[in-house]
């Protein structure tokens, strides 16, 4: 039996939902999991239970009688604004997902209905988020603590101070390497959206991830500075992000295809791509990216017909290595050159095409096969750090872990073997035989 102190140690979730059997069948998702579960039928009720408790993870419909999902959340923000918050909601509510994440601060939502194993990994996600933030407000109040006994005994002992000094060195050590596993758990969380989106059109599979890596590239090419390059990079990983608001029949259409009321759907995407992103200051940037990447350099692109320099440098490159991408699918290499090309000064800033042909031709050749190459398949336990993957790693839900190429070190290792835990792909992880593999 949990005693009363260890039980306050345990991390605690609140469902809430005016629906019992919703609240019953998440709750039962938990029943394996170390998590103290607490369950509210409306948004009041809600904010009762949080007064008394310290909630790491919120999961609230959007939809319920009195306070909508939207309002409680911002409650919850305001009275607890560490708490992860995450918002059920329909297909058909995309705009009220979308004023739950500006109005309530919402981290992400989920449609119903909702996938168990996605849910149980993103409440896990959730918990580790809250779990890092109250350790890195932690450190900090003691790095500003260990700062001011400092200042206060420095001239009373020389030796207490060097003492001081070491161990101050190592908390700052340990501050930044947390700010840095922060900032990786950023970029895993980009990837994992892009992923996301791209399990809707599994013939898109790593399309987001082979946009933002050409973007980069280009934007490297060009002379970018790191920030500049940064933003491209997660604008291309992201600018598909707005595509969860158009309906199946829609998205699984070719454009070419589409009729007026479609395209004129589909042509909304940016903006709620946009939309999606800028709750979240430091997306901000890149949502201007994202809004503008299917602008045309002579003006006939959308949503806002921006034409030639007024369109974001940024959109100008991710708006053609979009197009690439798409093409390279179902035309050679040379076919899909040759149509960037023929569309420079129509769809493209002319400027960009031949550095773009320089990073395409590199992307393409990136992994380098020797002559005697054998691709082999091993367990995550057989992994050594150094090996090469000769093909994407996809998780069995279809998400896109790692691509083809990546060179395997020990944080990735951890990475897989989790990944095969959590969400095990169907087969094992292939991997180049011979050392002549590199990536460029």
């Amino acid at each position: 039996m949990t005693d009363k102190n260890s039980k306050k140690d345990i991390p605690k979730i609140l469902l809430v939902d005016d629906e019992i059997n919703v609240l019953r069948a998440i709750e039962r998702l938990f029943i394996d999991e170390d998590y103290e579960v607490f369950t509210a039928t409306s948004g009041d009720k809600g904010l009762k239970i949080m007064e008394n408790h310290e909630i790491a993870v919120v999961i609230s419909d959007q939809r319920m009688p009195g306070m909508s999902g939207s309002e409680f959340l911002m409650h919850v923000k305001e009275k607890s604004p560490d708490c992860v918050r995450i918002v059920l909601t329909g297909h058909a509510d995309i705009d009220s997902a979308i004023d739950a994440i500006n109005k309530g601060g919402a981290h992400r939502y989920i449609t119903k209905p909702w996938n168990n194993d996605d849910l149980i990994i993103t409440v896990r996600s959730g918990i580790e988020r809250y779990n890092l933030i109250k350790e890195n407000r932690y450190l900090t109040e003691l790095t500003k603590k260990q700062n001011e006994e400092l200042k206060k005994w420095s001239s009373e002992l020389e030796l207490y101070v060097q003492e001081q000094t070491i161990e101050l060195t190592r908390k700052n050590q340990e501050l930044a390497e947390l700010n840095k596993k922060v900032k990786k758990d950023f970029q895993n969380f980009i990837v994992t959206m892009s992923n996301l989106i791209e399990l809707r059109d599994k013939s898109m599979a790593s399309h987001s991830n082979n946009v933002s890596v050409l973007s980069r590239e280009i934007a490297m090419l060009i002379g970018l500075n790191e920030k500049e390059i940064e933003i491209i990079t997660i604008a291309g990983q992201l600018h598909d992000i707005g595509k969860i608001g158009i309906p199946d029949p829609i998205l699984l259409k070719e454009i070419d295809s589409f009729n007026d009321f479609e395209f004129n759907e589909y042509k909304k995407h940016p903006i709620r791509g946009q939309s999606a992103l800028d709750i979240n200051e430091n997306l901000r940037e890149a949502g201007t990216l994202i809004r503008h990447h299917h602008e045309h350099f002579n003006g006939h692109g959308f949503p806002d017909g921006l034409k030639g320099s007024n369109i974001p440098l940024g959109s100008r490159i991710i708006g053609i290595t979009d197009r690439i991408d798409r093409l390279m699918r179902t035309r050679t290499f040379e076919q899909t050159i040759e149509h960037i090309k023929n569309h420079a000064g129509k769809d493209f800033d002319p400027k960009l095409i031949d550095p773009t042909v320089d990073a395409a031709t590199r992307i393409r050749d990136s992994i380098i096969q020797g002559d005697h190459d054998i691709e082999i398949e091993c367990h995550p336990k057989d992994l050594i750090s150094g090996m090469i993957l000769s093909r994407d790693l996809i998780s069995g839900t279809g998400m896109l872990l790692l691509s083809k190429g990546t060179i395997i070190d020990e944080k990735r290792m951890e990475s897989i073997k989790r990944y095969y835990r959590l969400d095990p792909p169907l087969t094992g992880v292939f991997i180049w035989s011979s050392s002549k593999k590199r990536a460029l």
